[in-house]
């Protein structure tokens, strides 16, 4: 029926609408949901950096200060002999698992290496960082270490030089020796560090600044890691600071568990999923409920309220338009249908009213509409009838697929009759009572007829 049409399709537009919102619900929370994951991980990894930063700051101090014991050395004995100042040497180098050169430079000017490959830097004069006679004179008035910018190593790693000023008058250091270097590889402090271990799940980046922290050399990374870093930290150490930051990769999320990740798509989707099985079986247990409400059981033709709903919006469209086309009214009962229900059984019954509805579909055209309305009364909605012979003419093709041959029944015939009575909508007429008055008087005139 069209109302049942319209109702159901309003229902199933509400549900897509809340289909629609559900999901954006979904991904609405689904998006808090990374975010907050996000913010936790930036948090672990601050955390993480935080501690990298307090192991980097232990372990350079640690190698720096493993040479400390030279200056005194030194300013004890000024003429180092090359086997002993192996022996001095080999005995720092070993205490460190970073420390891979030392460099003696009295004046600045280097004249003893360990190991022995650097032995080609022999006579140089070691130029310091800052590049100025001020601040070369200001180093050699310091007695702290000096960390200098990173340097390439021969087998192709970065190495990080620090050098210790010199002083032969301790404890006033009035009087500049020189200085030791030593050279300590970056990759493996790093390492160390956890530095490389962090790396895999961020981008990293490591640079040297001056006072005001802007970046004067990058050890690790590049500019645009420092420009878009979550996190950061600086390295605080003897004569230098490095600024440590983090950013987000790729990887930022691999070590998250995916269900972790996606619970709420997974718990969302999966509700709605359920939800609209279940709207859609209870849908379809309606449609099917519905169905049966609006036809009858037996022969599977429209009933009362079917038909009444149809017919009365027929008559509602004539009476508001008052087009000239009729339409009209059959009302169809079969005669003696209780003497058949006696003598053959309700079983027969039933068999004759479903043979009965097939044959006055068969008669009608598609735009007919028959139903069962009682026991053995069936009602015929006829638009477009032109005049009353293209009514007759209806009226005897079904009287004929009708009645023309018996029923058969357990090899029985069983002999049918029908009376049928018409109306035909009149633009005078108020209501649909008015055709079936007229419908049912001209049907028990036509059954008394028959009984004559």
């Amino acid at each position: 029926m069209r109302f049942e049409r319209s109702w159901h399709r309003s229902l199933t537009l509400c549900f897509a609408i809340l289909i629609v919102l559900a999901i954006a619900c979904i991904e609405y929370i689904n998006n808090v949901q990374h975010q907050y994951i996000q913010q936790t991980e930036r948090d672990r990894a601050r955390e993480e950096l935080s501690i990298i930063r307090s192991r980097l700051e232990a372990l350079i101090i640690s190698d720096i200060y493993l040479v400390n014991s030279l200056p005194v050395v030194v300013a004890a004995n000024s003429e180092f002999s090359r086997v002993s100042w192996r022996e001095v040497a080999q005995i720092v180098i070993e205490r460190s698992s970073h420390i891979k050169g030392i460099i003696l430079a009295p004046d600045d000017v280097i004249k003893l290496v360990y190991p022995y490959k650097y032995e080609r830097y022999i006579g140089r004069r070691i130029g310091h960082p800052r590049r100025n006679q001020g601040a070369k004179l200001d180093y050699q008035l310091n007695q702290e270490p000096l960390v200098a910018d990173a340097v390439e190593l021969d087998n192709g790693d970065l190495g990080l030089v620090a050098r210790v000023p010199i002083y032969i008058d301790p404890p006033f250091n009035q009087l500049y020796w020189g200085n030791v270097s030593v050279i300590i590889n970056l990759e493996h402090l790093l390492d160390n560090a956890g530095v490389r271990e962090f790396a895999k799940n961020y981008n990293l980046a490591i640079a040297s600044v001056d006072e005001q922290l802007k970046p004067q050399s990058y050890l690790l990374g590049d500019a645009s890691t420092l420009k878009n870093a979550f996190a950061s930290e600086l390295v605080l150490f003897p004569n230098g600071t490095w600024m440590i930051a983090a950013s987000a990769n790729q990887s930022f999320l691999s070590d998250v568990n995916w269900y972790q990740l996606n619970s709420a798509r997974l718990i969302g989707y999966s509700s709605l999923l359920l939800l609209c099985g279940a709207y859609f079986a209870v849908s379809r247990l309606y449609r099917n409920a519905n169905q049966r409400s609006l036809h009858d059981e037996l022969t599977g033709l429209p009933n009362r309220r079917y038909f009444m709903f149809t017919f009365k919006r027929q008559f509602a469209l004539a009476k508001r338009s008052g087009v000239k086309e009729k339409f009209a009214l059959l009302n169809i009962d079969l005669d003696k249908f209780k003497e058949i229900n006696d003598l053959y059984g309700h079983d027969a019954g039933d068999r004759v009213l479903e043979l009965a509805g097939q044959r006055i579909q068969t008669a009608l055209r598609s735009s007919d509409v028959v139903a069962r309305v009682g026991g053995d009364e069936f009602l015929i909605l006829l638009p477009r009838i032109m005049d009353p012979a293209h009514l007759e003419s209806i009226i005897e093709s079904v009287r004929s697929h009708l009645t023309h041959d018996p029923v058969e029944y357990d090899s029985l015939p069983i002999e049918l009759q029908a009376s049928i009575g018409f109306a035909i909508y009149q633009p005078d007429m108020e209501s649909v009572e008015d055709m079936f008055k007229i419908a049912d008087a001209a049907m028990y005139r036509n059954k008394l007829r028959i009984q004559d």
